[in-house]
């Protein structure tokens, strides 16, 4: 008995843990949609990836030029993984130059991370409808603190 109530407490443990993680997911819903973040000396990047596996890669490395690809991309177990990457062809007219590299990579709190080269300490990604829902919540937080004939 002394033996048997350890493991049946061990057992009752494991099962509750597993019941309350949920089993990894790969589709791609996870990640799809628009991402956009800034990182170090006013670089700005944004992905946009559609559901059917592609999408698209620009960032802006602070000189307002854009650095361009399409990338083949999937979820495997709530990780990112990309396939392929096709620069973009350049073009003065819309200051777009291919970008043949780069990692992008999972972070914290549903944020990705885009790294290009080993100078730029890269974009800290987010998804662009989930930054609107805060700014939406931020304003009404501010509205709800500012007296009424302060408010416009």
């Amino acid at each position: 008995m002394r033996y048997f109530l350890p493991l049946a407490i061990l057992m009752a443990w494991t099962g509750i843990a597993s019941a309350l993680s949920p089993p990894p997911d790969n589709s791609p819903g996870i990640f799809s949609g628009e991402w956009a973040g800034t990182g170090e000396h006013g670089s700005y990047c944004y992905l946009n990836l559609n559901d059917d596996g592609w999408g698209w890669v620009l960032i802006d490395s602070g000189a307002g030029d854009w650095l361009g690809a399409r990338v083949q991309w999937h979820n495997r177990q709530q990780a990112l993984e990309v396939e392929k990457i096709i620069p973009l062809p350049a073009s003065t007219q819309l200051r777009v130059m291919p970008l043949g590299t780069f990692v992008l990579s999972g972070g914290f709190n549903q944020s990705l991370r885009l790294i290009w080269n080993e100078q730029s300490g890269g974009c800290h990604l987010q998804k662009v409808e989930a930054t609107a829902r805060h700014l939406v919540r931020a304003r009404s937080a501010i509205e709800g603190l500012l007296p009424r004939e302060s408010v416009r």
